[in-house]
This record gives structure tokens, C-alpha cells and sequence, in this order.
């Protein structure tokens, strides 16, 4: 992948890499202009190269940690689709300060198995949206009309995870 992406309308750079062990890679892009602690949408990519971990396995585990998050968190919720051995987990988390709404955030994650270099690897490639304070509601109410092209955008993405 460049130093640039496009997701939908949106131009994304390249904000952060790293390669922490020898089985994990990870990069995330976001717009220009914007920064890790108040961004409104984020693009990642990772490659997770295991012979035990699965399509399957990853989007279950995430949907057990949002269980458990949907304890304290009332906005939380999430859907989870198949496509054959690939899925899509669509889900909405939120932040809250002094019992206030600060932060809404919605992802949609592809994880799907891929081959590189002979080995097997999982590849998880996700967009994040966020919205803060006032924008919260409008920021919802939009969702509703753009969630459905989120996912699609996403899963026809061709991402192609090259490894050195």
C-alpha cells in the first residue's frame, strides 16, 4: 500500500505504522489534518499471520469483549455478518464523562484469511467514524443512512497486504 488510501470520498495518509512481533503488521491512516486523540474517521489495516486464528475466532472474541463493554456502555451494540469464511462486525461504543455522552464512536471490521508469502495470516481491515459532544446526534442520525454503504465500501475494498 502508498502513502495514501482512498476510502470512500475520503483521502487518507499514512499516520502510523508497526511491525511489533514477527506475525503482527499494523498500519492506520487517517485524514489529513487530523490526529490520534480527536479524529473523526480512521483506516487501519493489519496482518496477523497464525495457523490457529480464524476469521471466526477474531470476530467472536470481539464480540465477546463488546459483551462484556455493553455492561457499563449503553450505546453499545453491534451486528455481526457472514460472508462465507469472511464476516463483518458493524458495531457502535461510546465514551461517557460525568454521565454525558462525550464520544460515539462507530467501526466496521472485515476480517478475512489471507495467504502471504506461503503462510497463512489473518487480515482485519476496518474503518472507524467518531463524533464528539454536540455532533453526537447528527452524527447517529446519519449513520443510519450510511452504514449500509460503509459496509459495502469496505468489503469490496481490494487491500492487498504486502510484508517485507
Amino acid at each position: 500500500m502508498g502513502k495514501t488510501k482512498k476510502f470512500g470520498k475520503q483521502k487518507y495518509s499514512l499516520a502510523w505504522s508497526s511491525h511489533p512481533t514477527d506475525y503482527y503488521y499494523i498500519q492506520e491512516w487517517l485524514p489529513k489534518g487530523e490526529a490520534f486523540d480527536n479524529y473523526s474517521q480512521m483506516f487501519t489495516v493489519s496482518l496477523h499471520f497464525s495457523e490457529e486464528l480464524t476469521p471466526l475466532i477474531a470476530v467472536q472474541s470481539k464480540a465477546a469483549e463488546l459483551d462484556k463493554r455493553g455492561m457499563y456502555d449503553k450505546i453499545c451494540n453491534y451486528n455481526i455478518f457472514e460472508n462465507g469464511d469472511e464476516y463483518i462486525l458493524d458495531f457502535l461504543v461510546s465514551e461517557t464523562e460525568d454521565g454525558l455522552v462525550k464520544i460515539v464512536e462507530h467501526d466496521v471490521h472485515h476480517y478475512k484469511q489471507v495467504t502471504s508469502h506461503g503462510k497463512k495470516a489473518l487480515q482485519l481491515t476496518f474503518i472507524s467514524e467518531r463524533s464528539y459532544g454536540d455532533d453526537i446526534m447528527p452524527f447517529l442520525n446519519s449513520l443510519k443512512d450510511r452504514r449500509e454503504n460503509v459496509i459495502t465500501d469496505l468489503t469490496q475494498m481490494n487491500i492487498k497486504c504486502r510484508v517485507k
